[in-house]
């Protein structure tokens, strides 16, 4: 078996979680680049670890009580675009945009502080994941918590507004593509017919 790098791994991952759906929907654009959409929205949220269960009460919410389809698929996919790699940049980012937001521009604290904050409670082995989820909601109210859910809202939701843009495009030139590509196929094999 043929080993791989991290960096091809993650591109691998990166394309069979968030592309490769895209691709294969069987739906409108518009179903799949609502998933999507939906997925940004909650990616660009300081909920990383509880993602996953918000996109499925999310897709349950809204399709069965209020009767708004979008792709799960594509959803729980695009919220991976937040994860542990990314999650200390994206959380200062909100933070600092929250702060910026309520005026506070002598309260924002360094990025080293910050993330040697996330990095404590992350880094303890002794917590189970419930544990260490109930201590980041503690501390993000507690001490960030306010200019950092305030933050995320702007980026939520330019990012879910993007992501169906680009969602639904991609998935909308991908199929004129294929279907050109069979138009040409089929009178490619109707020439070959005729010339025999």
């Amino acid at each position: 078996m043929r080993k791989h790098s991290w960096h091809k791994n993650l591109q691998r991952g990166a394309k069979y979680r968030l592309v490769v759906p895209l691709k294969r929907s069987p739906h409108p654009p518009e179903f799949t680049a609502r998933g999507v959409a939906v997925g940004m929205l909650l990616a660009m949220t300081p909920t990383i670890g509880i993602q996953m269960f918000m996109i499925v009460g999310t897709w349950l919410f809204l399709t069965k009580i209020v009767k708004w389809d979008f792709s799960l698929i594509a959803g729980l996919g695009w919220t991976w675009t937040s994860n542990v790699f990314t999650m200390i940049p994206l959380y200062y980012l909100f933070y600092i945009t929250g702060q910026i937001m309520l005026g506070n521009f002598n309260d924002i604290s360094g990025f080293d502080q910050f993330s040697e904050l996330v990095g404590n409670i992350s880094n303890n082995t002794n917590l189970s994941f419930w544990e260490k989820t109930s201590m980041w909601m503690v501390n993000l109210f507690n001490g960030w918590g306010i200019p950092m859910f305030l933050g995320s809202v702007p980026w939520a939701i330019f990012s879910s507004w993007l992501g169906y843009k680009i969602a639904y495009n991609y998935v909308v030139r991908h199929r004129a593509k294929r279907a050109a590509r069979m138009i040409e196929h089929n009178q490619h094999k109707a020439r070959s017919k005729t010339s025999v």
